[in-house]
């Protein structure tokens, strides 16, 4: 009679109930356990998926002992008649109940294939310690059974779920349904290696017990992340357990978790005792390890051959790792230079090291003292990648001379920001710090903020940089060094020669007014594409910041700019950001923008908005802290309607707050309608290029109009007079008239050269775009590819069927898949949407590029013809009146707003003032003295880019000194009567050209002592000295025919003598001093 059959149903009824219905029972056995020495009583064994339970064989049946599969340390059976489990140091010994012998080989076999089936790819001689089952041949099918499992199909995440409600059951904590749905669901969807217990810190902290232990045994994660968490003291325990136990973790980070110096020697130990350990990074930064911690385990990498009996070791099972240390963090963990020394040394000690270690990490550590030993490791030839020294109080004299010796070849990021130098004398920099410089050529990141960085450092590290051909596209953070007025002259000599810097941070280096000049050194350097020069002009006078924002719109307004990014961020610039903000409208090479901080108000939101209607480079500008209310929101949001080109606007929180509380919803309102838009940005969209055209004809137009226009008049005026003195027959003079008057109908018909090309470019493309053309033909035969590799795909696929299941898939089941997958195939990826992808997402981006090169090539070639024709014009005017020198117009220059040449330069500096484009113009004759110069329409132009002062900027309006030059062209003989060619020498009438401007309000006393007694009436005899029937005598400072003869129309001047004096001129003086 077999075994099972002397469990009575009544037996097995009484277990099931005593056991709960929820447990499932793979296996009950009746056997006889040995209760004491020689004495067996009947028991039943019952199976479970990871507990054994031993019950009473007598109904009703109670629980005699359990225990957990982890918890048995051997299996034993040296005879067929027994089997000993041994579970925390106490043998259980079991024999059957009959004759019959081969129920105790079911047994193990269903032991270990249970544990195989919750950890099923490791190997069970790593789970339980020992496996003594004699003669060998009785475990040969646990062993193949084993076999089977490791090759079935592989579960989510390693069987991570199962494992976890192993755990849950082994330390009798409830099994939390969203742990196991979290891991197989999103985990395995982003095929996540990393376990990071900040996705389960919601939970109770003795919940997180099962979910480390759960990593004990798993193969699939290899990192896990503890951070910014504070473990308790089981949580702690079951850490240390995982560690020492695990075979797949490779990167652990354990970064301000409440480490101390206690706890780090129980980690040593543990990493110690696995000895199949792949750690490769170690992270316990932002922890109170100090150096009573560091000293537990920095023996162990000093004599990794030979390990001292009893030494606590942390980093000792990773210098026996296979795979080696690549990344160590110590940052902030509370360590002098006495432990940074020891580590260091143990690096250095180690020969592996050397050649696997890749990024260091131990800022914010205090070495105040000397660090030989670091210094040593990075001179001897490493592979360090990464090294950060940031905030060690270290002294950069020394670190650059070792890492000119074994840092040049692979390190790529250091920052040493929070370091200081050893003297503050310039003549004591080091030659190394340069070399280092000079010879590294993998170096990508540099920071060296807040380093209160001397003047010949600067000078050094630039130059260094300078000479160095090998590195590219360098990220230099020079922030917080206090370089001042100083170090922007440095900066301004010798920043455009660096040409191997791509982000240039000098932020917050009180810099002052002298930042124009280092804007302008960094405009002439073409590599620099991100600078963030925020911060600087904290105390700088409001007379000087406009230089330093003019600076800004020169840089950005170059055709050959290649600045992207720029943060001009916390500069309180106020109505001097203006003029920047006016100049965005036209700008194309800006696609980042910070702004925040500077105060801007609801009119500088006005500006944005003007400038976001017509640009078309921005993709993210950020706006916070300006003092913008919701008006000025709702500024920018009108402005975005035009705008399809920005994509992101950081959410201006400071600005927004006052705003929720005055009108929450009308706020809510109006960012959402701003969201909208920048969402619709978002999104791939065919955009033609008439409005890109549109304002590229108005600023050429604009700037060359006025020019073409006064040449015109001055060409037919001059050719009008000619005709009238020469005979008709006269066919030698016509010749040059009919020259004349063709370039002028050239140059009528070449200000709507922009508007003939956007219908070029418009007739182009309604023939057919060849780029559109393309793409249609790429789509089409992208969807036979996709459609051919759908097939191809389901042929391999149906192979791989039928070689799995041969008997069931026949010819027909297969053709029917074929014939269903092609069906599927042209429903859910028609030609159409192929066609519509390729052209909506591919299509656009290329649209754009092409669009934009349309724009540039016309914008060139019309740039060009227009110079042709003012030369043309140039030169026929001198051919008809020859080089006689001519009068100025009787247009003062106040009323002009292009600026003119002094005749010096228009005479023999012709060649200077002359762009390098004007290669024409510098080759011809100089133009008459009234006819404007090339470059001047050069200037114009760049005027016309930036949008004019805006009214609500003045105080008093438009001055007279921007009143542009409206006035019609005059006759050459007009001008002729109305210039006047010298000095007269009696007197004019005087006229005060600065009295309608209007006065800045006196901020300070009056330092000239007040005549007369205190308290005194200061108008007291004024009527004795001024007869009111008297006329005033003539003056220099007035004129004898002057309209103020009476006492009442000479009022002012009761006060004349308390004011400073005005200028006064002669207005046909001053026509004359004009021209």
């Amino acid at each position: 009679m077999s075994i099972r059959s002397v469990l009575t149903r009544d037996l097995n009824e009484s277990i099931r109930t005593c056991l709960g219905r929820a447990v499932k029972i793979s296996m009950k056995c009746m056997v006889r356990m040995e209760t004491k020495q020689d004495k067996f009583e009947n028991r039943v064994l019952a199976f479970s998926a990871c507990r054994l339970f031993i019950m009473t064989a007598k109904v009703p049946s109670r629980i005699d002992h359990h225990f957990h599969y982890l918890d048995i340390q051997a299996i034993e059976s040296k005879q067929t008649t027994e089997f000993c489990l041994v579970v925390n140091d106490k043998r259980y010994t079991f024999i059957p109940a009959d004759d019959r012998h081969n129920e105790i080989d079911a047994m193990i076999i269903n032991l270990g294939v249970s544990i195989k089936n919750i950890f099923p790819s490791v190997p069970l001689s790593h789970i339980v310690r020992k496996l003594d089952v004699v003669p060998a041949r009785r475990v040969q099918k646990l062993h193949e059974v084993a076999r089977l499992v490791e090759a079935r199909e592989p579960v989510p995440c390693g069987g991570f779920s199962t494992q976890y409600a192993c755990m849950c059951d082994y330390h009798n904590l409830p099994y939390r349904e969203e742990v196991a749905w979290d891991v197989d669901t999103i985990y395995l969807s982003h095929d996540s290696r990393e376990l990071s217990l900040q996705d389960f810190d919601h939970l109770d902290p003795k919940d997180l017990v099962p979910i480390i232990s759960a990593l004990e045994y798993n193969t699939w994660f290899t990192k896990l992340r503890i951070s910014h968490l504070r473990l308790s003291h089981e949580a702690a325990e079951r850490l240390l357990h995982v560690l020492k136990k695990s075979v797949s973790l490779e990167e652990v980070y354990l970064d301000n978790t409440g480490l101390k110096a206690d706890l780090a020697g129980k980690l040593s130990m543990a990493l110690l005792a696995n000895t199949s350990s792949l750690l490769t990074v170690l992270d316990v930064s932002h922890n109170a390890v100090e150096d009573k911690g560091v000293a537990h385990f920095v023996p162990a990498i000093a004599k990794i051959a030979e390990t001292p009996p009893g030494a606590s070791h942390l980093t000792g099972p990773v210098g026996r790792a296979s795979k080696g240390l690549k990344r160590l963090g110590f940052a902030h963990c509370n360590l002098t230079a006495k432990g940074v020394n020891q580590l260091c040394h143990a690096l250095s000690l180690n020969r592996t090291m050397s050649t696997t270690l890749t990024a260091l990490d131990l800022s914010g550590n205090n070495m105040k003292e000397e660090v030989t030993n670091l210094y040593n490791f990075l001179a001897q030839p490493n592979a360090v990648t990464s090294l950060n020294v940031s905030g060690c109080d270290l002294l950069l004299d020394s670190i650059f001379g070792a890492l000119l010796r074994g840092c040049t070849t692979h390190l790529a990021r250091l920052d040493v920001s929070k370091n200081v130098f050893n003297t503050k004398k310039s003549k004591d920099i080091p030659p190394s710090f340069k070399q280092f410089f000079t010879s590294t050529i993998a170096l990508k990141y540099l920071n060296c903020s807040s380093c209160r960085m001397p003047l010949e450092a600067l000078k050094n590290l630039l130059l260094g940089l300078a000479c160095n051909e090998s590195t590219v596209d360098v990220e230099l953070d020079l922030s917080a060094n206090s370089l001042g007025p100083p170090g922007a002259h440095v900066l301004e000599s010798c920043i455009h020669g660096v040409k191997c810097i791509a982000s240039l941070d000098i932020s917050e280096n009180g810099l002052e007014q002298d930042l124009a000049g280092v804007v302008t050194a960094v405009s002439r350097n073409k590599s620099v594409r991100i600078l963030k020069m925020g911060r600087n002009m904290a105390n700088t006078k409001s007379k000087h910041v406009h230089h330093v924002v003019d600076a800004v719109v020169q840089m950005i307004q170059e055709e050959d700019c290649m600045l992207e990014v720029l943060y001009i961020n916390d500069s309180r610039l106020k109505a001097d950001l203006y003029s920047l903000l006016n100049a965005l409208g036209s700008n194309n090479c800006l696609q980042t923008l910070d702004i925040s901080g500077n105060l801007m108000g609801d009119t500088g939101a006005r500006l944005l908005s003007k400038a976001l209607q017509i640009n078309c480079r921005l993709r993210q500008i950020s706006l916070d802290r300006n003092g913008v209310s919701l008006q000025g929101l709702s500024d920018i949001a009108y402005g975005l309607q035009s705008n399809h080109t920005l994509k992101y606007i950081p959410a201006p929180l400071y600005d927004l707050a006052p705003c929720m509380k005055l009108s929450p919803d009308r706020t809510e309102a109006v960012w959402r309608r701003l969201q909208d838009l920048l969402h619709r940005n978002m999104a791939p969209q065919m955009r033609h290029s008439g409005q890109a055209f549109r304002l590229q004809q108005g600023l050429l137009l604009s700037s060359a109009q006025q020019m073409l226009d006064r040449l015109i008049g001055q060409i037919r005026e001059q050719v009008r007079t000619l005709r009238e003195k020469t005979p008709p027959d006269d066919e030698r003079a016509e010749l040059p008239l009919s020259r004349a008057e063709a370039v002028c109908e050239d140059a009528q018909r070449c200000k709507q050269l922009m508007a003939r090309f956007h219908t070029v470019v418009m007739e182009r493309e309604a023939s057919g775009n060849p780029v559109e053309l393309k793409l249609s033909q790429v789509a089409e035969q992208l969807h036979s590819v996709i459609a051919q590799h759908i097939e191809a795909t389901v042929d391999r696929m149906l192979e791989a069927a039928e070689a799995e299941c041969p008997h069931v898939l026949l010819s027909a089941v297969q053709q029917a898949i074929r014939s269903a997958s092609a069906e599927r195939v042209r429903l859910a990826l028609p030609a159409d949407q192929v066609r519509s992808a390729l052209q909506q997402r591919a299509g656009s981006e290329l649209a754009e590029r092409v669009n934009e090169l349309h724009v540039a090539v016309a914008a060139q070639v019309s740039d060009r013809v227009v110079d042709e024709v003012i030369e043309s014009l140039t030169r026929s005017y001198q051919e008809l009146t020859g080089d006689a020198g001519r009068k100025r117009a009787c247009t003062p220059d106040v009323l002009k707003s292009h600026p003119r040449p002094p005749d010096g330069a228009e005479a023999g500096g012709a060649d200077s003032s002359h762009s390098k484009e004007d290669v024409g113009s510098e080759r011809s004759d100089p133009s008459p003295p009234a006819t404007p110069q090339l470059h001047a329409k050069k200037l114009n132009l760049q005027g016309r880019k930036m949008r004019p002062k805006s009214v609500v900027d003045s105080v008093e309006g438009v001055s007279a000194e921007r009143i542009p030059d409206l006035l019609p062209s005059l006759d050459a003989t007009e001008e002729e009567v109305d210039t006047v060619a010298e000095l007269p020498a009696s007197a004019y009438q005087l006229r005060h050209l600065g009295k309608a401007r209007p006065r800045r309000a006196k901020s300070r006393a009056p330092t000239r002592p007040v005549v007369g007694e205190e308290g005194a009436d200061v108008d007291t005899g004024l009527d004795v000295f001024f007869p009111p029937a008297r006329s005033l005598p003539s003056s220099p400072l007035t004129s004898p025919d002057s309209e103020s003869r009476s006492v009442t129309a000479w009022s002012p001047c009761r006060r004349w003598w308390r004011s400073p004096p005005r200028l006064l001129v002669c207005d046909r003086w001053q026509s004359g001093c004009g021209a």
